[in-house]
């Protein structure tokens, strides 16, 4: 006869038996579904774990994505900051000499902006340089026939240095002159080749001729402004077909003329390096100083 264990439990009403057999069945059961849970659980939660770590791996790539981005925005910028300051440092430089120029005094402890801004205060100065030294051409530009200096002459054969440039134009085409100023000599000139010739005196010691005219519409004497009509082209004189023989003079000596008509306000300092045989310098502090002279026609004359 087989033994069993048997487990009484009573209480005040009734008493129930059981074998050890079947609690421990119980407890197997009650820890096969414990385990069922927990296994269950634990899955879940690996699952929240893995889904939280493939977010945050997501995120990690966008953040490294920004990052990446943040990097290339802050080397343009340090590239932009770099070219800024170049610039800014050859804004300087060329702010140094324009205050030499025009004979303001170079302080660094001003900002650029406010250095500017005194410069500007000179624009009468311009303003009056450009209205007193020639700047332009003397006619519609259709090319050169023959540039300034040393040239086989189309008449004569021989070498000789032209004091001038002859700029390509028809017959009867208007000429206009490059700046201010009196008309010195105006007639025919046979004797040295230029035929119908015009000279303005600009003062400042500038002068421009201009030769092989068709025709004079000025006469000695009168006062012509920028642009006036001067004449008209022709083939007079020592030439060889119609054209305009136009000439710079500073003081007497010839200048090459096609850099004053390349001459333009918007790079108005290129001139300085191209033109040597010219003091700027004293001419524009010249000028500043007849320009701060000149009362405006708005401001009423003190008594």
């Amino acid at each position: 006869m087989r033994r069993r264990i048997l487990v009484t439990i009573t209480d005040t009403h009734r008493f129930r038996q059981f074998t050890l057999h079947q609690i421990v069945r119980w407890i197997v059961a009650a820890g096969v579904v414990a385990g069922i849970v927990l296994g269950v659980g634990t899955w879940l939660y690996l699952q929240r774990l893995q889904e939280a770590k493939e977010a945050a791996q997501t995120r990690q790539k966008e953040l490294e994505a920004q990052i990446e981005a943040l990097k290339e925005q802050e080397m343009r910028l340090g590239r932009q900051i770099t070219q800024k300051s170049a610039a800014l440092a050859q804004l300087g430089d060329r702010l140094s000499a324009l205050e030499v120029m025009v004979g303001r005094k170079v302080d660094e402890n001003f900002t650029v902006s406010m250095r500017l801004r005194n410069v500007t205060l000179s624009a009468a100065q311009l303003a009056l340089i450009f209205t007193v030294v020639p700047n332009g051409a003397p006619l519609p530009f259709q090319g050169v026939t023959s540039p300034f200096g040393r040239r086989i002459h189309p008449v004569t054969g021989r070498t000789e240095f032209h004091t001038g440039i002859d700029l390509r134009a028809k017959h009867h085409k208007p000429v206009w002159t490059t700046a201010d100023g009196i008309v010195e000599y105006a007639g025919y000139n046979g004797g040295s080749g230029y035929g119908n010739l015009v000279i303005v005196d600009h003062g400042f010691g500038f002068k421009t001729y201009y030769g092989h005219l068709h025709k004079v519409l000025v006469r000695r004497g009168d006062t012509v402004v920028k642009g006036d009509p001067i004449g008209l082209s022709g083939n007079t004189g020592r030439s060889t077909a119609p054209h305009l023989h136009y000439e710079v003079r500073f003081l007497g000596r010839p200048l090459n003329p096609y850099w004053f008509m390349r001459w333009r306000r918007q790079d108005y300092r290129a001139i300085f390096q191209k033109i040597k045989e010219v003091p700027w310098q004293s001419l524009i502090a010249l000028a500043g100083h007849i320009a701060s002279r000149v009362v405006p026609p708005s401001s009423p004359r003190k008594p």
